[in-house]
């Protein structure tokens, strides 16, 4: 089972609902969704030989050369060449952050899926990265265990912060707390 489809299977929906690609590439990701590597592949070296800049499928390649071979270097020259062409599509940024974050380079994986999560939030491939990336991410507190209730809780204060809304509403309430904190020592 590939990391790919063990990421869907937390509760994310195998659709390319919410991806602005072609349904050919929606298809193709759909194999990828479901674990079918040697398919998904065969079918984005498919699109690319019909039409060699389409950025969605050289990103898919890129995420299936990484997976299927474990070769990072190539698959982020396919994932960079993708971005280079359609940089205004989140498919190239994702299949960046993917690959850092296969190959343990979390801080580059995050700056990617940043970049991703600002030009399509709605993306289905996200959910799927910033899972990837909690998982492999240490625990806040590195003496406890992953799964110890304090680490636990931790970690979903520094889940729910990752929305700059969410950071923004814990900053406004420090300040009406600090404000009314104040107002009753005057």
């Amino acid at each position: 089972m590939s990391e790919f489809q063990k990421l869907f299977g937390l509760g994310i929906e195998p659709k390319c609902t919410g991806m602005d690609a072609s349904p050919v590439v929606c298809a193709a990701y759909g194999l990828l969704f479901e674990g079918d590597r040697t398919g998904a592949e065969h079918r984005f070296k498919r699109i690319l030989r019909d039409n060699p800049r389409d950025a969605d499928a050289m990103a898919g390649l890129a995420i299936c050369v990484a997976e299927a071979t474990g070769r990072f270097v190539s698959a982020t020259k396919l994932a960079s060449e993708a971005v280079r062409l359609a940089p205004q599509s989140p498919a190239g940024y994702y299949a960046l952050a993917y690959i850092h974050l296969l190959g343990s380079r979390l801080e580059q994986g995050y700056r990617y899926l940043v970049k991703a999560q600002k030009l399509a939030p709605g993306d289905p491939r996200l959910k799927s990265g910033f899972a990837l990336f909690d998982k492999e991410r240490p625990p806040v507190i590195s003496d406890l265990q992953r799964n110890h209730p304090v680490n636990v809780a931790l970690t979903g204060v520094r889940t729910f912060m990752r929305s700059s809304l969410h950071r923004t509403m814990v900053g406004l309430l420090v300040l009406e707390s600090v404000f009314l904190t104040g107002s009753l020592f005057v």
